[in-house]
Formats: structure tokens, C-alpha cells, sequence
């Protein structure tokens, strides 16, 4: 369009329309393809054939400045200068004043440049780095197109006001621009502007009757940023957020916006401020009242909307195409609008309504005569077309009532394809309805009472998705619920502190594939298995901080060849815990950590699991002695695919297992808890290693990397207290780039100078609770400093402070 290659005609006068024709004529005859669309079914990205694009690029070239664009004939041709373009190499354009487009990278525009080419059409400054536009920018007056979004630019030229061509001004993610100058009322063929939300609204918009895109209107109280300058934007299309509502003093002011009159807006959010003031309550009303959208609205958001009720326009008759609805944080309201007939709504929210306690049949849109009966014999569908439904945040909500409380003669259908239903910090809800007919996903969260689970789930049969978390009162799921739900295949229960079993029935969760029970102190069993029922599709077992439970069924993971990620950790009192390796063939993560009372741990049995990459291990009882806690790693090194290893030990060992020394395709390892004095020499087997961390090895008082790991990128020592030195050895480690010291009180002295300067990667040195070294590293004059030591290091931290930063001054 800024090229002008967009041509009104007759059937269509709207340059954007033909633009849109013609990319779905190149879309029918896949010159474009794979397209990606949004929730409204705007394509939002696409993708363009390898052929098609090597074509357009070959037809291209002639015009665009290249590197190889060196010949004068062919300079005089070019009209693209792009990103990939050399930048010193512009002034080499013989007729500057062919170029059209200009996209710009450079920190610094020169005037000279801006005044040569003055027919730009486009001129990208976008993530240049530009801090400041010159005022000469007012003389590109054949100017379409200009972008100086991701820029730190603070202030505009007011000359900018006088490009009077300008179509397109794109401002995104300009933080530093707090507003625009106060003539731009005057840029009369603007028709999209993109600008930061907490930007000030440009002045007198009303003027700018080509505006089609206004992402953002913040309502201010002096003229010029009233809501009335939305009343001449009738071309407005696509997205509309106005906020500061609270500004609009009546609904005759709000009526002057004329927002039913814009039909090419399909989506608009409402915001007011929390600046409650006496009265505001019932202007809010009338205000939103007075905001009536056009019926063609298909995406509506309300945010801390400050009424007690809703206008009589929330109903299917003013909003027949709405898909998407979200009530937000109105603290106010005491009731919800009658939703359940439109017919096209499949995303429900309803947030922050902290005074409603009950959700009444009104909420379903049904009516009902005197003698208890629908006003007509049909079917009557209660939000025929929803799919998603949040309630979240309601405080005082006692009560969800069904169409089920009705005494109606005729059917009804309630929810017919709600999918996900989300229930969140509703903590005194009581009651639910019971009818859903194809619910898949149900999230119940920081409800107290067991009820609304049980009620929801009483009759269903199509979850395939289960998450429960912070219900005070749940015990159990009854028997049933898992045994009607076949189709579950991901259950999660967490911070249930009441929550002590699973029933029987799990074992018949076929497809059953992520098993979470996290932070239920009192969950303390399994069901034992029987007959042939198995997790044979679990994938994701997952067992944190269920402080009730000593062991696990021996049956339980029999069969779960599909089992990918097996964690068990701080579970204070599991002593057994059963591991069937050789029935796990595709285990890939394996964590049974932090479970104190362990004192049967797996001998001999991890050579089976040929796929794993990642083991974390210990610590373990104190009653399990060194020598059967190493045999647990017995044949670990035929395990060529483990990459990463966590092991914690006591502080009574003073070795390492040795099967450790021999993983030479570990990439990662943290040593933690152990009683050594000094590190094996035989870690530099560990010829893959990138990451080293030493974690409260109490007794370590030696560090020696004589013997070079030739990929170690990563070391961190922490919480070591006895460890005086670091040895010059460190020098041998010339791929290290990242060193962390933590913790270790009595540290004192690094490597000699010459040895820290063979560390030519090391770009980040960290010191904290080291208060020896700390002293030593901070005095760069005294007789004892270190200093000298690290001051070639891009980047160092010691104690809170970074005292040197290298990287951010380049």
C-alpha cells in the first residue's frame, strides 16, 4: 500500500480489501501456503514456498542493494535497501532519489542522508537503536510508511505532524516515548497506528477520519482526548481498547463515541481504574450503558468495571456474535448478565466478582412462566456453542445453581459442548450443577468444600483431564468417578492436606498417561493391583512432599513400558520404594531424592534403563551403609545415554561411588552432602563433563583440576567450609567460562594471576558468602589482594555488588 500499488476500483474503494484479494489469490494458487490462523480465523502467519520464494527473490534483486551491487548501472536501479544491505556501503546509490525503501539498522541517521532521499515511501527504523529523530524527517512528504518501534526515542519532532501522506506509523514497544505531539490531528491520511498502551493517546484523533487501526484510547478529561474523538472514527476496524473509563462523567458523553455504529470492530475492551470516588457505581452503569458495541463484536473484555449490574444490552439480541467473553475484576457486582442463549459463544471468563455469592438461573437466559413451565415445549439449549468456562476469584460464591433447580415440563440442554471448566479461588462454594455432557478438562482450585468436585464429576464419563489443588475437605475420589472416567489421561492432586488414598479404580485408567500427587501431607497409599489392570499407559509419575506415605504397592509399576519420567522426592517418611527397571524400558528421567527414611534402595538394576538421561539420587536413610548405596550404581556406565547426574550423600562418606568415575558421557554432575576431603582423581574420565557443581561437602578441603575435564564450561563450589585454596590446577580447565564461590567461609586465596589468565573464556566470576576472599577481591591496592588475579574477567560479582561489568559498557 505505501508503494502505492494498491489501486481503488469500483467494486472495491478500501486499498486494504484489495491487499487482502489479492493475498488470497496467491493463498487459492499456493504461491503462499500453511497458513496459521487466530481464534476469530484472521490468518496471522503463513508460509511461502522455497521455489516460489527463490522466484520472487531473483525478480527482486535488480532493485534491492546488495553486496554485490557494485556496478554503477545497477545502482541506479535500486529502490530496496534492507536489513541484510550493507549499511557503510549507502552512499554508493548514484540516484538516491529512486529509493523507496529504507530499512535502517544504524544507531544514527544523518540529516544529509534523510534530505538525498526524499521520495522514501517506507523508512524502517525499527530496533535500530536510535535515540533521537531528526526534525528534517518533516521533509520526506512522500512518506506512506514509518516505523520506529523497540527504539529509545523520547521525545518526536513536531515536523512530523506535517507528513501529510503518512499512512501507516507504527510506535510499538517505545517505553521511553511518553507522548506525541499535539499537531498530529493534522496527519489527516493516517490510517493505522501502533502505539505502547500507557503512551498518552495522540490529540484531536477525532480528525483522523482515515483511521482504521487504533489498538489503544485512553480517555482523558481535557478536549482533544475525550471519548467523543472516537465518534468521527467510522472506518475504525480490528481491536479497540479504551481505558480510564472512569473519566467519562455520563452516558450521554459516552454516546458521543457512537461505538454501535462501528461494525468493523470485532474485538473491544472496557477498563476502568480502581479510583473509586461517591457515585461511582452508578455512572459506571450508565457509562457502560452507553458503550453499546455494534452487534458484529465477536471479542469482549470488561476489566474492574465499577457497577452493581450489567446494562440490558448483555444479551443474545445486542450481542448475537459474540465468541469470546471475559468479566473481569468487578468488585462491584452482585449479579452475573444472562449469557446462556448466545449462540456463538465458546470462551466464557468470569474473574474477580467479589460480592457475588450466588450464580442463579437468570445467568441461563430461560424464561419461565407462572405455572413453572419454559414459555414454549421445545429443546431449549443452555450456551449451545461453549467450550470454555472460567470462574475465578469470587470470594463470596456460595451457591452454582442448575437448570436442574427450574421445575420446567420440557427438555433442556445445559452445556452441551462445554470441553474445560475451570473453577479457582471460589473457597466457600457449596454446590455445583451436575450436568455436562462432554466436559474433558476440570480444574478445581482453592475451593474448600469436596462438594462442587464430587457434584461435577458425579455423572461424567468423558474427563480426560483432572487437576485438584487446595481443596481443604477432599479425603478421596469415590470409586466410581475414576471408573466411569475410562478415557483419564492426566490426574493431578496437590496441596490437598486432607487427601489420603486413591481408589481402586485407578488400575483401570487404561489410558492413564501423567500421575501427579504433590504436597498432600497425609496421602499415605496405594491400591494394591489386581487381575491384569495396569498403568500400562503411564508416561509421568510424579510423587512430592506426601509425608503420609511409607511404600508403594511391589505391583504398582509392573508393565509401564511407557513410563518416561519417574520422580519421587521429599517424601519424609517412605522407606521402601519398589523399581522395577527392567519392566521400564523407556525411562528417560529417574528422581528418588530427598526421602530421609529410604533404606531400600534399587541394587544393580539401572543398566535396563538404556534411555536414560537424567538421575538424581539420595539422600537416603542414615541407616544404609556406603557400600549398598554404591552398588545401586552398579553397571550405571553401560548407560551411554545419561547426561545428567544428581547424587547426594552424608556427610560420614568420605568417597564417591566409582562406578561415577567411569560416566565419560556425562555432561552434568552435582556432588552434594558428601564427607570427601578432596576430589577423586579419576574425574577427568569425565571427558564430556560441561557442568560441575560441589554442594555442602563440608569436609573438602583440596580442589585440584591437575588433571584438565577438556569441556568443563560450568564449576560452582558452595557451601564448602573448610576449603582454603584453589589450586593453579584451575588453569587447566581453558573452556570454563561461568565460576560461582559460594558459602565457603574460610576461601581465601583463587589460583596465581598466571594461571586465572589461561582462563581466556571465563567471562563470569561470582563470590558471595566467602568473606575472606570477598575482603581480598574488594581491595585492589592492598598487600594481599586478589585483584590482580580477576581483573581480566568481563564480569564480577563479590558479596551483592557486581564490581566490575565489562559486558555492559561494550
Amino acid at each position: 500500500m505505501a508503494e502505492g500499488f494498491l489501486h481503488p476500483c469500483q467494486e472495491t474503494t478500501v486499498m486494504e480489501d484489495i491487499g487482502n484479494n489479492f493475498f488470497l489469490l496467491l493463498l487459492r494458487n499456493s504461491l503462499l501456503q500453511d497458513v496459521v490462523l487466530d481464534e476469530h480465523n484472521n490468518i496471522k502467519y503463513c508460509k511461502m514456498h522455497d521455489l516460489v520464494h527463490d522466484l520472487a527473490g531473483d525478480i527482486f534483486k535488480s532493485k534491492l542493494f546488495d553486496q554485490k551491487g557494485n556496478d554503477g548501472e545497477k545502482l541506479s536501479q535500486v529502490r530496496y535497501f534492507g536489513w541484510d544491505s550493507p549499511s557503510d556501503q549507502i552512499d554508493k546509490i548514484n540516484e538516491p532519489g529512486r529509493l523507496c525503501t529504507l530499512f535502517w539498522r544504524n544507531n544514527y541517521i544523518s540529516e544529509d542522508m534523510l534530505l538525498s532521499f526524499k521520495f522514501l515511501r517506507v523508512l524502517n527504523l525499527s530496533r535500530s537503536g536510535i535515540k533521537e529523530l531528526s526534525a528534517l524527517i518533516g521533509k520526506l512528504i512522500y512518506l506512506r510508511y514509518l516505523d520506529i518501534s523497540s527504539t529509545e526515542i523520547t521525545t518526536l519532532p513536531h515536523s512530523i505532524c506535517k507528513l501529510y501522506n503518512l499512512q501507516t506509523f507504527r510506535v510499538n514497544c517505545c517505553y521511553s516515548l511518553k507522548e506525541f505531539p499535539y499537531e498530529m490531528g493534522n496527519m489527516i491520511s493516517l490510517r493505522h497506528i501502533y502505539f505502547y498502551s500507557s503512551s498518552q493517546t495522540p490529540l484531536n484523533l477525532g480528525q483522523l477520519t482515515c483511521l482504521q487501526t487504533l489498538q489503544y484510547f485512553n480517555v482523558g478529561l481535557e478536549k482533544g482526548h475525550r471519548i467523543e474523538e472516537l465518534g468521527c472514527l467510522n472506518n475504525l476496524r480490528g481491536e479497540l481498547c479504551i481505558n480510564e473509563l472512569e473519566l467519562v462523567h455520563s452516558r450521554e458523553e459516552a454516546l458521543t463515541a457512537y461505538l454501535q455504529e462501528k461494525s468493523n470492530i470485532y474485538k473491544l475492551t472496557y477498563l476502568w481504574s480502581h479510583q473509586e470516588s461517591e457515585g461511582c457505581e452508578i455512572n459506571a452503569k450508565h457509562v457502560l450503558d452507553g458503550l453499546q458495541p455494534h452487534p458484529n463484536l465477536k471479542t469482549f473484555e470488561v476489566v474492574r468495571y465499577l457497577g452493581t449490574r450489567f446494562p440490558s444490552w448483555f444479551n443474545e439480541q445486542s450481542l448475537p456474535n459474540l465468541v469470546k467473553l471475559k468479566l473481569s475484576n468487578c468488585r462491584s457486582c452482585k449479579e452475573i448478565p444472562s449469557l446462556g442463549q448466545l449462540k456463538f459463544l465458546r470462551h466464557l471468563e468470569l474473574v474477580g466478582f467479589h460480592k457475588l455469592e450466588c450464580i442463579g438461573t437468570t445467568f441461563y437466559g430461560i424464561e419461565v412462566n407462572n405455572m413453572g413451565s419454559s414459555s414454549n415445549n421445545a429443546i431449549i439449549q443452555v450456551f449451545p456453542s461453549l467450550k470454555e468456562l472460567v470462574l475465578e476469584n469470587m470470594r463470596s460464591l456460595t451457591e452454582w445453581k442448575g437448570v436442574e433447580s427450574i421445575p420446567t415440563t420440557s427438555g433442556v440442554r445445559m452445556f452441551p459442548g462445554l470441553e474445560k471448566l475451570r473453577i479457582s479461588y471460589c473457597p466457600l462454594l457449596k454446590s455445583t450443577p451436575k450436568l455436562f455432557e462432554i466436559l474433558r478438562e476440570l480444574s478445581i482450585k482453592v475451593v474448600d468444600s469436596e462438594m462442587p468436585l464430587l457434584n461435577l464429576c458425579s455423572n461424567l464419563t468423558s474427563l480426560v483431564k483432572l487437576s485438584v489443588s487446595f481443596v481443604e475437605e477432599l479425603t478421596c475420589f469415590p470409586d466410581e468417578m475414576l471408573r466411569n472416567n475410562v478415557s483419564l489421561q492426566h490426574l493431578s492432586v496437590s496441596n490437598c492436606r486432607e487427601f489420603r488414598e486413591l481408589p481402586q479404580s485407578l488400575y483401570n485408567l487404561h489410558s492413564l498417561k501423567s500421575l501427579i500427587i504433590q504436597c498432600c501431607t497425609n496421602f499415605s497409599s496405594f491400591p494394591v493391583p489386581s487381575g491384569e489392570n495396569y498403568l500400562t499407559s503411564l508416561q509421568n509419575l510424579q510423587l512430592w512432599s506426601c509425608g503420609g506415605l511409607a511404600s508403594l504397592p511391589s505391583g504398582m509399576l509392573e508393565k509401564c513400558r511407557s513410563l518416561q519420567n519417574l520422580r519421587v522426592n521429599y517424601c519424609n517418611n517412605l522407606v521402601s520404594f519398589p523399581l522395577h527397571a527392567g519392566d521400564m524400558p523407556s525411562l528417560s528421567y529417574l528422581s528418588i531424592a530427598h526421602c530421609p527414611k529410604l533404606d531400600s534402595v534399587p541394587t544393580g538394576g539401572l543398566h535396563h534403563l538404556t534411555r536414560l538421561r537424567e538421575l538424581e539420587i539420595g539422600p537416603v536413610s542414615d541407616m544404609v551403609d556406603f557400600e549398598a548405596f554404591q552398588l545401586t550404581f552398579n553397571g550405571i556406565q553401560q548407560l551411554l545415554s545419561l547426561r545428567t547426574l544428581l547424587v547426594f550423600g552424608h556427610l560420614h562418606w568420605d568417597s564417591l561411588p566409582y562406578q561415577l568415575m567411569q560416566l565419560s558421557a556425562l555432561t552434568h554432575i552435582h556432588i552434594c552432602d558428601f564427607g570427601i576431603e578432596a576430589l577423586p582423581h579419576r574425574l577427568d574420565n569425565l571427558t564430556s563433563l560441561e557442568v560441575l557443581r560441589l554442594v555442602r561437602c563440608k569436609r573438602l578441603q583440596h580442589v585440584d583440576f591437575s588433571d584438565a575435564m577438556p569441556k568443563l564450561q560450568y564449576l560452582t563450589i558452595c557451601g564448602c567450609p573448610l576449603l582454603e585454596a584453589l589450586s593453579d590446577g584451575l588453569g587447566n580447565l581453558v573452556t570454563l567460562q561461568q565460576l560461582r564461590l559460594e558459602n565457603c567461609e574460610k576461601l581465601e586465596h583463587l589460583p596465581s594471576r598466571e594461571a586465572m589468565r589461561r582462563l581466556t573464556k571465563l567471562w563470569y566470576l561470582k563470590i558471595k558468602g566467602c568473606p575472606k576472599l570477598e575482603e581480598s577481591c574488594n581491595n585492589r591496592s592492598g598487600p594481599n589482594t586478589q585483584w590482580s588475579n580477576i581483573s581480566h574477567i568481563p564480569k564480577v560479582k563479590v558479596g551483592g555488588s557486581i564490581i566490575q561489568d565489562l559486558l555492559s559498557f561494550a
